[in-house]
């Protein structure tokens, strides 16, 4: 029996996450200090990889975490 794996996106693991354009986030949202969904209190383990996008991180608030999969870092 073959069993089928979930391919990811060059972005990781995503899954059915809005897409994100870095033109309409504040400067919260580009600083790190709000979610790059939602705009709530990010938590800093879960770090959101953009393609080659250097000088900002973005991290997501815990519930949008859960609903399109970011993983964890270790810190």
């Amino acid at each position: 029996m073959t069993t089928r794996t979930t391919p990811t996106s060059a972005a990781g693991e995503l899954v059915d996450a809005p897409l994100i354009h870095l033109e309409r986030l504040s400067d919260r949202q580009r600083a790190g200090t709000s979610c790059c969904w939602c705009s709530g209190t990010p938590d800093r383990r879960f770090p959101v990889r953009i393609l080659r996008l250097t000088g900002v991180r973005l991290y997501a608030f815990t519930p949008c975490t859960g609903m399109y999969g970011v993983r964890e870092t270790a810190s």
